[in-house]
């Protein structure tokens, strides 16, 4: 047998590469190669496990590559779709997640009645008038009737009239001399007025009765001035002590021992139901609204020397039991009471957000806000005008201030955007009637409020998709496009933390 021997060369060229060979694979490069080789095998490794539809088809190594691309090209599509109609899904629960339905079971409702704020044109007292001067060295009664009548006509002043306030040089030297600035008008104003509701002649005061039981009556700052508000669920909140003095007035004794009621409801069982607001001088203002909101200025109502009685129906807008609860206001396109986000005011309604448009919309025009606004304290005061200003800047402005549009051919409007109220009622006035003499009969004027007919539908805000419906909707559509479910999230997870940390430890 023949052998043959190794050349000496090939032998050398051997033991040169086992040893280059042995310094890669203990170098920075074969280091490289180790590492990728792992990862490999572990995506490998998940590939095979298949927790979405199609990724297994991807770690198959007999597949051509043809083959892959085009599993590649599914997955992608699927995670596509699942993907953009999950969002569709998201945007239904942020912004269409809410309905307003119709309901007819009319039995079980009580309907409340509709508010009315009364503002009367004789805000200053004028005893208190005296008194004031005497302390602050105006005795001459030339003197203080000017000053009563310019008080008065500021009390007595808003948006429709600003350019009706009686002034002179004497006012103004007046106004120096007492260091009456504009922000101090409408405190002026407060201290000087009485309140009506508070009288000790119980026949004379304000008041509200419904047969032999009363309602809450409040003396409420608006923008007409110092008013009174009944059967009002936000009245309370608006009240003139409470918005200029930051302390709610104490309770009057007089209701102590009687029924008093904050609103008046009413049902189908009830039959006719009235409440009287009385103890007004003339003339007066009469608005009527929601006992959701208050008044709204730019619905001017003239002066009245008479009383007036209004029958009324009322369609109110409720939400269910846990509706505040499981929506956030951008869902519902709405907001409560106590979701206010206003600067001037503690409580949100879409009349006191309007206000709230006025005051920068006055702010930016005219470079000051009217006094009869609540002004807080700190950086986000205003500056309050002067009178003189009120009387050059606003008038200009009269239907922007009032309808937030330049003209009558302007169909847009300056930009002013309000929530609407989650809970509120519509008033619908179906008759009004003058009551003539009625100052001779009772002493006083007011309003009456008759009730005769019930609603047979009202509007429900309710919650059509629910989170819980979010989450089915989303996990349909990754089961539909990717055969992906809870579990095959939670072997993902597990695949990369735990399996993970294990595998680098080397129990592969």
């Amino acid at each position: 047998m023949e052998f043959k021997s190794k050349s000496p060369l090939a032998s050398g060229r051997k033991r040169v590469e086992k040893h280059i060979g042995q310094r890669d694979t203990n170098g920075p490069i074969g280091w490289l190669l180790r590492l990728f080789k792992s990862i490999s095998t572990f995506v490998l490794i998940f590939l095979e496990q298949g927790a979405v539809h199609g990724l297994a088809h991807l770690g198959k190594p007999f597949l051509h590559i043809l083959e892959k691309l085009f599993w590649l090209a599914l997955i992608v599509v699927s995670i596509y779709f699942s993907v953009v109609l999950s969002f569709v899904s998201w945007e239904r629960y942020q912004s269409k997640s809410t309905v307003v339905a119709i309901e007819k079971d009319h039995y079980y409702w009580n309907t409340s009645m509709p508010s009315l704020t009364i503002c009367p044109l004789k805000r200053i007292y004028r005893p208190y008038l005296v008194n004031f001067c005497s302390k602050n060295g105006i005795s001459k009664e030339e003197d203080q009737a000017e000053l009563f009548d310019f008080l008065e006509s500021l009390a007595n002043s808003s948006y429709f009239n600003f350019g009706n306030i009686k002034h002179s040089d004497n006012v103004d030297s007046m106004l120096d001399m007492l260091q009456i600035k504009p922000e101090n008008y409408m405190n002026i104003i407060y201290n000087l007025t009485r309140d009506l509701t508070r009288l000790a002649d119980t026949e004379l005061r304000v008041r509200t009765q419904s047969n032999l039981e009363f309602l809450r009556t409040y003396q409420t700052l608006t923008e007409y001035g110092i008013c009174y508000t009944t059967n009002s669920f936000v009245s309370s909140n608006l009240t003139a002590s409470l918005l200029l003095t930051g302390k709610q007035s104490p309770l009057d004794d007089f209701y102590l021992s009687r029924v008093v009621h904050n609103v008046r409801y009413g049902n189908l069982f009830d039959g006719d139901i009235t409440y009287s607001f009385i103890g007004f001088e003339p003339p007066i203002t009469i608005f009527y609204h929601s006992p959701y909101e208050t008044l709204n200025i730019a619905k001017y109502q003239p002066l009245t020397n008479e009383a007036h009685e209004y029958e009324t129906f009322s369609i109110e807008i409720v939400t269910t039991k846990d509706f505040k609860e499981d929506t956030t206001i951008s869902q519902r396109g709405c907001r409560f009471h106590y979701e206010s986000n206003l600067t001037h005011y503690s409580i949100y309604t879409k009349g006191i957000c309007l206000q709230e448009c006025r005051i920068q919309l006055a702010d930016k025009l005219c470079g000051c806000i009217p006094h009869f606004y609540p002004n807080p304290d700190g950086p986000r005061a205003k500056k309050v005008c002067h009178y003189r200003q009120l009387m050059k800047c606003f008038p200009r402005y009269q239907k922007l201030f009032l309808e937030f549009k330049q003209d009558n051919n302007d169909k847009k409007g300056i930009p002013c955007y309000c929530e609407q109220n989650c809970v509120d009622s519509k008033v619908i006035i179906e008759h009004r009637q003058v009551l003539k003499q009625t100052q001779k009969l009772i002493g006083s004027i007011g309003g009456l409020i008759v009730v005769k007919r019930y609603p047979l539908v009202r509007f429900s805000r309710q919650l059509l998709f629910t989170f819980t419906d979010l989450l089915v909707s989303i996990g349909g559509t990754a089961g539909f496009f990717l055969g992906f479910s809870v579990l095959g999230m939670v072997e993902i997870l597990y695949f990369f933390t735990l399996r993970l940390v294990w595998y680098a430890a080397g129990r592969r």
